[in-house]
C-alpha cells in the first residue's frame, strides 16, 4: 500500500471507529483527523466531506456480483436448494456485519437499507434479464419480498445481539424461504407443549 492508501484509510478508520457511537450529524471533520493523527487539510486532500466517507463505505458493503449470484446460478443448474450456496454470504455477513449493523441502527443511514436493496436488486435483475426469463417483473418482486425478509431477520438478530448463531440464522432463513412462513407459523402455534 502506497503511503496515500495508508492515510486514507487511516481516515477511513477513523471515520468508523466515530460514527459506531456518534450520529454522522454530529460527527466534526477535526474530531476524524485529531483520532487519526492528522490535520484538516490532509482530510480535505482525500475527502469534500464526512458524506462523502460514508458514501465509500456504503459502496464497498454491497455484495459483489459473484456473491449473489452464485446461488442463483446453482439454483438454475441443479433445481437445488439456494441455500447450499450460501458459505460466502455468511462469510460476507461476519466480515461487514459491525458496518452495516451502524448503517441499519437506529442511528444509521435510513438510505442505506433502500440503497442497499435496489443495488442487489439490479445486480440479480440483470442476470434475470440475461436468462430471458418469463414475467421478469413478477421475479423482481419475488426478489424484493426475499431481500426485505432477509435484511428484517438480520436486523432482529443484531438487534439481539446474535441471539442464535448465524449458521442457524441461514438455516431458519432457508426453511422459511422454501417451506413458507404461513405455513410454519401455522405450525408452530400449533406445536404447544
Amino acid at each position: 500500500m502506497s503511503q496515500k492508501e495508508i492515510t486514507k484509510n487511516n481516515l477511513i478508520e477513523a471515520f468508523w471507529s466515530i460514527y459506531k457511537v456518534k450520529p454522522l450529524p454530529k460527527i466534526t471533520v477535526k474530531e476524524i483527523t485529531d483520532k487519526a493523527g492528522y490535520n484538516r487539510g490532509t482530510f480535505y486532500t482525500y475527502f469534500s466531506d464526512i458524506n462523502e466517507i460514508q458514501a465509500l463505505l456504503k459502496e464497498q458493503l454491497i455484495p459483489t456480483k459473484d456473491i449473489l449470484l452464485s446461488p442463483l446460478m446453482q439454483l438454475d443448474k441443479t433445481s437445488n436448494n439456494v441455500f447450499d450456496t450460501l458459505d460466502r454470504t455468511n462469510e460476507y455477513i461476519k466480515e461487514h456485519s459491525e458496518k452495516i449493523a451502524v448503517l441499519i441502527g437506529p442511528e444509521g443511514d435510513p438510505a442505506f437499507v433502500h440503497e442497499f436493496k435496489m443495488r442487489i436488486r439490479k445486480i440479480i435483475m440483470d442476470y434475470i434479464h440475461e436468462l430471458k426469463i418469463k414475467e421478469p417483473e413478477k421475479i423482481e418482486y419475488l426478489i424484493e419480498y426475499q431481500i426485505s425478509a432477509l435484511i428484517g431477520m438480520f436486523q432482529l438478530w443484531l438487534e439481539k445481539h446474535g441471539g442464535i448463531d448465524e449458521v442457524e440464522l441461514s438455516e431458519f432463513a432457508e426453511d422459511i424461504s422454501c417451506n413458507g412462513a404461513t405455513r410454519m407459523l401455522a405450525e408452530m402455534l400449533n406445536n404447544k407443549e
